[in-house]
């Protein structure tokens, strides 16, 4: 008879020798044990330890949603002590951050006030070169039209030369002549300023007697015999030469009282050689005279 779990074709019995194999197949320890277990409904094993049935391993939703609410509220706590903790150190660094700022804008201020009082100073200074350069202009151009005037510089053009010789150096002569008196057989300071003041008065813009130019402060006067023009002597023949319109300064000449006695030989001392009109005639600059003050003197 076959042993216990042994397996049979599903028709019928085995063939002789194949059921001898199939019997012999299990194991007979094994065969013991599972003929001595007893049978059990699925499911008992389970209800006996936990009361119900196994459910799969797998974490829900509802769990997950809470683990995260959970780490979500751990990191919130986390951020708020570590905010309050960090408080302290914040105000130190804004408070920092401002007096930084307060100082930056203050000297933003005061280099601002500085710009604006060197931008003043500059301007001050060009509006002192503009009216300095103002000035230099215009006193440049008042030396270029008051120099020939006042013989600061040399002067040409058209003119009258006037020659005057004394009497004396016609000879020896009798009577008056020949005395070695100034208005008997020599020209005097007088008559030679008076034919000047006619030529000035004549519109001449430049004189110079025998090449001594002469200004607004030369002096002609007598010293010792003999006749100083701007403090420098001359002698006989006189040579007075005068810029300006030649035929205005002829006329202005023969006009005045020593030209007429001169043209008419009747002025004592002195005798006119000629009187002659040139297209350039060149005088030179005057000397310079250093001004001098009046010094009140220590007592």
């Amino acid at each position: 008879m076959p042993s216990p779990g042994s397996a049979t074709p599903a028709g019928g019995r085995l063939p002789g020798p194949l059921a001898a194999v199939a019997a012999q197949a299990l194991d007979p320890a094994y065969a013991r044990a599972r003929a001595s277990r007893p049978r059990r409904h699925p499911g008992t094993a389970d209800r006996r330890r936990g009361g119900s049935p196994a459910r799969p391993t797998g974490g829900s939703p509802a769990r997950l949603v809470a683990v995260t609410l959970a780490l979500m509220a751990g990191l919130l706590a986390l951020a708020a002590v570590t905010q309050r903790a960090g408080a302290p150190g914040r105000a130190r660094l804004d408070a920092a951050l401002t007096a930084e700022r307060d100082r930056g804008a203050a000297d933003v201020a005061a280099k601002s006030a500085e710009v604006r009082g060197l931008r003043s100073t500059v301007a001050a200074a060009r509006a002192d070169v503009a009216r300095d350069t103002a000035s230099e202009r215009s006193t440049a151009e008042a030396l270029r039209v008051l120099g020939p005037a006042a013989g600061a510089v040399a002067a040409s053009g058209p003119g009258l030369r006037v020659q005057l010789a004394d009497a004396a150096d016609d000879g020896p002569g009798t009577g008056p002549r020949g005395s070695g008196q100034r208005g008997v057989d020599g020209l005097t300071d007088h008559d030679l300023a008076t034919v000047v003041n006619a030529l000035w008065a004549g519109h001449a813009t430049a004189i110079a007697i025998d090449g001594i130019r002469l200004s607004a402060t030369s002096p002609i006067r007598t010293a010792g015999g003999a006749i100083l023009v701007d403090f420098q002597p001359v002698a006989s023949p006189y040579r007075i030469d005068a810029l300006g319109t030649p035929a205005g300064l002829l006329a202005a000449f023969f006009g005045s009282r020593p030209g007429r006695l001169l043209a008419d030989d009747r002025l004592p001392g002195v005798r006119l050689l000629a009187a002659t009109t040139a297209r350039v005639l060149t005088v030179p600059a005057a000397p310079a005279t250093a001004p001098r003050l009046a010094r009140r003197l220590s007592q």
